[in-house]
């Protein structure tokens, strides 16, 4: 039995020495393993979160938990928050630990060269990737909510036929935005994998006549294996705030339009883009893989965004709360209304809790990306809570119309403050098994990414 564990240990340590990238003084700091990491619970069999390039594996380790699927789930952050190289999607696997989440850092990490959902849906040919342009990457970003081009689309009739609900609840449909206590608008952006992508470009779904003779004859539209999709939402960081809090955020630079009002529609019109510098305050991360072809639903937020419920730090200047304000928490803004810059009062109802569990695996992590670098941006950052299929369906057993099975889905307390600020009491399968297309309501997969296809009039 000695001889067996010690054998084990060794393997261990061999494995965690190569996925690690840490420069310390100490032996077991420099290979990558601590005492932090040594009481991480991820499960039997399971190897704990390092900080490195690596794309974890199929999520269960040979079983399924909620702290098998914690960890999972900060494996996908670390590894997807690494410096993307200068082939689209992919690491940059000469990058080091001990530089991970530098402050200062605007270079993008490997889900921004993702492409974005416009332009995977774009009749064009996507331009390519460019990351040593003249000024540095900066990307475009023009959205104020997940699905801000929706309402003008698909008639409100049609989205509730399709989602099964309220429209303006679940949709934000009423272009309901979000401004932070700077007085700034929260920004928006979709990104696919190469996976997904590849394969909606390949078969041409982009058009909305191909997306409905592909969804007829194959009963639906079932993405791939593999297949991720991430949502982030940004925060404005002024210039004259730049260099104390590029200590705190992941911050990139982005081509940003102003809003010059509201058409009949509640859709904002877009004004000139100028650039500016966007802080990450959300991150939603959702995988399909064979163990979850329900999708694994990951979502991260930064720690200073709202207090929870009766949980008001009062040594925290959180982001979307003030303690001396009035308002009711949680109220959507209405166009032509409200001022777009009035701040919304925001907190993390109580149902949504961070967990004890996941409070203290988060710790855990921090202290992780700390001691590979204690100036991390990352050390800011926290799980909300994943959702994941206890009992996973494959697809040629799921409905072939919509609402698809959810498989399980566990838990049924799950919400980013900055991405369902107003509907928080709602879970990502409420609305995601509602996903379709087509007046046969063939199903797009827990996906609503295809409601960005324009349809033929």
């Amino acid at each position: 039995m000695r001889t067996l564990l010690f054998s084990f240990f060794l393997l261990s340590l061999i494995s965690i020495s190569c996925e690690s990238g840490k420069k310390d003084k100490k032996l077991n700091s420099r290979l990558g393993f601590s005492k932090e990491m040594a009481d991480i619970d991820c499960g039997a069999f399971c190897d704990p979160p390092t900080v490195g390039y690596q794309l974890p594996a199929d999520s269960t380790c040979g079983h399924s938990s909620q702290s098998v699927l914690n960890c999972f789930a900060w494996k996908n952050f670390l590894a997807l928050n690494w410096r993307a190289s200068d082939e689209r999607g992919l690491p940059d696997t000469t990058a080091v630990a001990a530089d991970y989440g530098m402050p200062g850092d605007y270079s993008p990490t490997v889900w921004e060269s993702y492409l974005s959902a416009d332009d995977v849906f774009a009749a064009k040919q996507p331009e390519q990737w460019n990351l040593k342009s003249k000024n540095g990457y900066i990307k475009y970003i023009n959205e104020i909510n997940k699905f801000t081009d929706i309402n003008a689309s698909l008639p409100k009739p049609k989205l509730r036929a399709m989602l099964g609900g309220n429209v303006d609840e679940i949709m934000q449909a009423k272009g309901a935005w979000l401004t932070d206590q700077s007085g700034n608008i929260v920004w928006y952006e979709i990104r696919m994998n190469s996976i997904e992508s590849d394969f909606i470009r390949k078969n041409k779904l982009y058009s909305s006549e191909n997306l409905n003779a592909f969804a007829a004859k194959n009963q639906g539209v079932w993405l791939p294996m593999e297949s991720i999709e991430i949502k982030a939402a940004w925060r404005v960081i002024p210039e004259n705030q730049l260099e104390s809090l590029k200590n705190f955020y992941k911050i990139s630079k982005a081509m940003v339009p102003e809003i010059k009002g509201f058409d009949k529609n509640n859709q904002p019109i877009y004004g000139k883009y100028t650039q500016k510098y966007l802080g990450l305050v959300g991150l939603h991360i959702i995988r399909k893989t064979n163990q979850s072809p329900q999708f694994t639903w990951m979502t991260f937020e930064h720690v200073n965004n709202a207090p929870t419920e009766g949980q008001v730090d009062p040594s925290v200047k959180y982001c979307f709360y003030n303690p001396k304000s009035t308002d009711k928490p949680n109220q959507s803004p209405v166009p032509g209304k409200d001022s777009l810059s009035k701040p919304v009062q925001v907190i993390r109802i109580a149902n949504n809790a961070i967990t004890p569990e996941i409070q203290n695996l988060n710790k855990q992590i921090r202290d992780m990306i700390k001691a590979s670098n204690p100036k991390s941006v990352w050390q800011y950052y926290q799980l909300v809570n994943v959702q994941w299929p206890e009992n996973p369906i494959q697809d040629g057993n799921n409905n072939k119309t919509a609402p698809l099975m959810d498989g399980g889905i566990t838990p049924n307390n799950i919400a980013n403050v900055t991405m369902e600020t107003y509907i928080q009491e709602k879970q990502c399968m409420d609305c995601h098994k509602n996903a379709s297309v087509g007046a046969q309501k063939y199903p797009t997969d827990y996906s609503f990414i295809f409601l960005k296809v324009k349809q033929a009039k």
